[in-house]
């Protein structure tokens, strides 16, 4: 079967995975579960960039799936790996490369698709793991192909589907001769070296069809320039030059400024001069669509005229839409390390305070020096844009991370206190366009007693001092527990209803009268409550004595005798409390 016709998959929508269990039962027979090996972010960005070196140099495909398919393996710790490519005509999907397989049977396997868990890999599109697949009743096994596992020796399975141009064309599975689980980083390992096999499915395939057409077209000047041009930007992306590569070769393809626009009209790379006058009519014009990848279409914008300049622009979307999925899964690969390491900082999950220490001073991080935590109330589109604003704050010495659906930031404190790190953070988020609510705590040095659980607790307190603010009805702003006191902290865990109900329980009638009246009895309240006597609040508020008592007579009418004196005095105060945090925000 030839390269085209195995890539021409459409999706398998009729065919569900049977299985989709990613973790494993923790036992098999009352024993525990090993698991396949977890692999460092350090080690997983190895391994990518191995496979982005591999397809910048090789052209040989067998050549760069066998590399991948050993790099996988290793990587697991499997005991073999192997890659499948689908088959619509027939109904199947067949072993093409592997490594650590023993027997003929099962290296020629041929699946039905929606079977066992290569057939609902490669059809369903989802991971599917199994501990032990021939003890595994909610698998639809097959007679011979269960003949094949025994033989080989084969009991856990992982698998991940292999998508190319939005289209299901095969899957990337680890196996174990013994029960195992499989670990979330290991799991996110077989992902994005699936996607890499992808790539380079892609890539090849579209190298055979240049040098077909090359062959085909020999006598067409025009055509032989696009069929460069498809060279070079193949060669653009395999090179890792990214999109700003891949915009280079296009503005020297048509002579003329070429830019890529993201989907909010933000220009994320250009090439061959300025331009300032892409939109205007005439020129040409490509959609960037990243099936998988983040949200929107971006564009490649050119004013340069003519078919040729517009089938250049549309060749070099499909180049642009490749090299966007690999900045993109590379990106998330950097940022899963300090993710993981904050959310073991935070969750506290019983890793070793020596190795968290170490992890910490690799991003900067000294868990024996004070520390701050900050966490941002962003919108879900803006905390990648966030985490981007927040990252030249801590220079080298702290990580930004998403947790929790907030944007979090934990840094050394050196010099600069917790709410001055708040303004500063606030102030960046700002200057990008994201409106945020931060919460500031800070948190002692680790020691032996205490290991890291204060980034934890400061951690906490941030989040909440966050959510506090937010039940106030701040919608930017930055604070910590000094700023919001004990009435604004208590309302970590509520919402502005609650606010609103308290402060109209407790003083509505004050409020409504000073409204209709134009009076100030809500600041005399205040002012009598926190300065402790009538001639301390008359002083505060600039009257006479006498002015005070004839203000409190009418606040003992509203309120009822008592309102000053405890234990009401406490909740009066805490509603005039949450009225100036309010005004505050």
């Amino acid at each position: 079967m030839d390269d085209a016709h195995t890539l021409a998959a459409t999706g398998c929508a009729r065919y569900t995975p049977v299985v989709t269990t990613l973790e494993g039962t923790g036992t098999v027979a009352g024993r525990p579960l090993g698991s396949f090996a977890a692999p460092s972010p350090a080690a997983l960005l190895r391994a990518v960039h191995d496979s982005a070196t591999d397809l910048a140099s090789v052209r040989d495909r067998s050549v760069i799936l066998r590399a991948l398919v050993r790099r996988t393996r290793a990587l697991l710790g499997a005991d073999m790996a192997y890659l499948s490519l689908n088959d619509l005509d027939a109904g199947e999907t067949w072993i093409h490369v592997t490594d650590g397989v023993r027997t003929r049977a099962y290296a020629e396997i041929r699946m039905p698709l929606g079977t066992g868990i290569l057939g609902s890999v490669a059809a369903g599109g989802t991971s599917v793991h199994t501990d032990d697949y021939l003890a595994d009743a909610d698998l639809n096994h097959l007679t011979h192909i269960d003949e094949a596992v025994a033989a080989e020796g084969v009991r856990a399975i992982s698998g991940e589907p292999l998508r190319v141009d939005g289209h299901l064309v095969g899957a990337l599975l680890v196996a174990h001769r013994t029960p195992v689980a499989m670990p979330p980083a290991g799991l996110e390992a077989l992902r994005l070296l699936a996607l890499q096999a992808a790539v380079a499915l892609e890539q090849t395939r579209r190298a055979s069809e240049i040098a077909a057409l090359r062959a085909a077209a020999s006598t067409a000047q025009g055509d032989a320039d696009l069929l460069d041009l498809d060279a070079r930007l193949l060669a653009a992306v395999g090179g890792g030059g990214g999109c700003r590569a891949v915009v280079e070769e296009l503005a020297a393809a048509v002579g003329a400024p070429v830019v890529l626009v993201d989907d909010d009209a933000r220009v994320r790379c250009s090439a061959g001069g300025r331009h300032a006058d892409l939109d205007d009519d005439g020129g040409a014009t490509a959609v960037v669509v990243v099936p998988g990848g983040p949200a929107g279409a971006s564009r490649l914008v050119s004013p340069a005229v003519g078919e040729r300049a517009h089938r250049a622009l549309g060749r070099g979307a499909l180049a642009a839409a490749a090299a966007l999925q690999v900045e993109h899964e590379l990106a998330e690969a950097a940022d899963r390390s300090p993710s993981a390491l904050l959310d073991d900082l935070v969750d506290e999950r019983g890793v070793r305070r020596e190795v968290l220490q170490e992890r910490a001073l690799a991003q900067g991080l000294d868990l024996r020096e004070p520390s701050s935590s900050l966490v941002a109330v962003v919108p879900p589109a803006d905390r990648q844009r966030s985490v981007a604003a927040l990252r030249p704050l801590v220079e080298g010495r702290g990580l930004v991370a998403v947790h929790a659906g907030h944007v979090c930031l934990v840094c050394s404190r050196r010099g600069a206190s917790s709410d001055e790190l708040g303004a500063a953070a606030q102030a960046a988020l700002a200057g990008a366009g994201v409106s945020a609510v931060v919460g500031c705590a800070d948190a002692e040095p680790a020691v032996a007693a205490r290991g890291t659980g204060s980034v934890g607790r400061a951690h906490a307190e941030a989040a909440q001092v966050a959510r506090a603010a937010q039940v106030l009805g701040w919608r930017t702003g930055h604070a910590d527990r000094a700023r919001l006191g004990v009435a604004g902290l208590l309302l970590g865990g509520a919402d502005e209803g609650v606010v609103d109900a308290m402060v109209e329980r407790l003083l509505g009638p004050v409020l409504a009268y000073d409204g209709e009246h134009g009076t100030h009895l809500e600041q005399t309240a205040a002012a009598v409550l926190e300065e402790g006597s009538r001639s301390a609040a008359a002083a505060r508020l600039f009257v006479h004595v006498n002015t005070v008592r004839q203000r409190v007579e009418r606040l003992d009418a509203l309120l009822g005798a008592g309102w000053d004196g405890p234990p009401r005095s406490l909740d009066v105060q805490a509603a005039l409390r949450l009225r100036a945090l309010r005004r505050d925000g």
